[in-house]
């Protein structure tokens, strides 16, 4: 058993000294739309390790491809794709609420600084965000939000109470990974320390 207590002793290494990985959040959101009274629902998914940015107009952080997938469901609907950008922006004037710290999601692929018309904007209150930093959006809890929604096909979609909701997307194949490596590892260790227990049995 000294071989599989060694590696399960360099499993222990392994996962004291590795580096923290960027994370993965889930940026979740419900509302009815004032518009039409449908349901509307969906998910961004925010990585927080990327760093690729520039300023936006509003001397809010552009983080560049940072939202790989998104999902807007609109009644029946179901709206899907990925490659959006992130923006954040503290204490943003808009013409919604005057002062707020927004979140928006589009692929800038027609941006328009005169008059930018966002995939997804969501307006919070004022201090809500720490930072313009994709890991602090984390730190925001559970609470109601201006959403304004642009479907692909034109629709328009807003409401002054928002369900948002920020979550960890949880990585757990490099960790599991590892634990299944090492298992077959010690598996294979033990089987070897029985089968030459077997043939010194043999000889004698």
């Amino acid at each position: 058993m000294a071989g599989v207590g060694a590696v399960f002793a360099l499993l222990q290494v392994i996962i004291s000294t590795a580096p923290a990985r960027a994370a993965i959040y889930d940026f979740n959101f419900q509302f009815n739309a004032q518009e039409t009274g449908a349901p509307v629902s969906g998910d961004f998914l925010i990585d927080d390790s990327i760093t690729t940015s520039m300023m936006s107009p509003d001397a809010g952080t552009i983080y560049l491809n940072a939202s790989s997938k998104y999902t807007i469901n609109v009644g029946k609907e179901v709206f899907q794709g990925g490659a959006n950008s992130v923006g954040v922006a503290q204490n943003l004037t808009n013409p919604i609420n005057g002062k707020g710290d927004s979140i928006f999601f589009d692929n800038l692929q027609n941006f328009n600084p005169a008059n930018p018309k966002f995939l997804a904007t969501f307006v919070y209150p004022p201090n809500t965000f720490s930072s313009n930093a994709l890991s602090d959006l984390a730190k925001i809890p559970p609470q109601t939000a201006f959403a304004l929604i642009n479907t692909p096909t034109g629709l328009t979609l807003s409401s002054r109470n928002t369900v948002t909701k920020i979550t960890a997307v949880s990585e757990p194949t490099s960790t599991f990974g590892i634990f299944t490596l090492c298992a077959v590892v010690a598996g294979s260790v033990l089987k070897r320390k029985q089968s030459s227990a077997g043939i010194l049995a043999t000889n004698k």
